[in-house]
């Protein structure tokens, strides 16, 4: 199904430091399915994890993203696991203070190449809302790789893990995407029995949250964010 976003403040903070202070409910499930050609469905297997700390929401995507392309973990639970993603973000973060960028995309983009032993991940900002939908389709329906991106003006990181691709295929943005958000049950808690924890949505609505960086400097100002494979790494 597709409905807007459902915002709901956790605090009478705006923000719980890099990541926003929301929590999407999700009670609708992602459609399964297999693996098909464009123009279609395409999901990709991923396992749900919530960040461990408020301000771990890219850390915990990293994490899905990992698993979702069958690499090894750093060991530990899920705290350890994202408190190792973390520490590397903070020391590779572009020349930002944690209060510029908590963390920066190119913190989030060498830290999943490194821990991957990915290349091609990049961290180009987008032009247009066009553009990033374009990456996204591509991303998912051709290199069969997750995507991350920032949403409420650059304050939060979702992974997307699936499109439903219309008339332009892979090289046009989706009809729909599929999402987690590693925020939507609060912090380090599970979805609820039933759920896998994606939420699926049209373009339109998620667009309506996926909103240009207005809260942060650098190239990405003013610009779509996100990371991707196959997009260059800027700073």
């Amino acid at each position: 199904r597709s409905r807007p976003l459902a915002i709901l403040l956790a605090s009478s903070v705006g923000l719980v430091s890099g990541c926003a202070s929301v929590l999407i409910p999700s009670n609708s499930l992602a459609n399964a399915s297999a693996v098909v050609s464009p123009p279609g469905a395409i999901e990709l297997d991923y396992s749900y994890h919530s960040q461990q700390n408020g301000d771990w929401c890219d850390p915990a995507d990293i994490e899905m993203w990992l698993q979702s392309d069958g690499i090894a973990l750093p060991p530990g639970d899920d705290h350890a696991v994202q408190q190792t993603f973390w520490s590397y973000e903070t020391s590779h973060n572009d020349g930002y203070t944690i209060a510029q960028w908590n963390a920066s995309p190119y913190a989030v983009a060498v830290t999943l190449a490194h821990y991957g032993h990915l290349s091609g991940i990049g961290d180009a900002p987008q032009p247009t809302l066009v553009a990033a939908g374009s990456v996204i389709s591509r991303s998912i329906a051709t290199l069969h790789q997750p995507v991350i991106v920032m949403i409420y003006g650059a304050t939060h990181y979702v992974l997307i893990t699936g499109v439903q691709l219309g008339s332009g295929g892979a090289d046009a943005p989706p009809l729909a995407v599929t999402f987690a958000n590693p925020l939507a049950f609060g912090v380090s808690a599970t979805p609820p029995a039933g759920s896998d924890g994606a939420e699926t949505m049209s373009w339109s609505d998620f667009a309506s949250s996926y909103t240009t960086d207005t809260n942060h400097g650098g190239v990405w100002a003013g610009q779509w964010v996100l990371i991707a494979a196959g997009i260059p790494l800027v700073r």
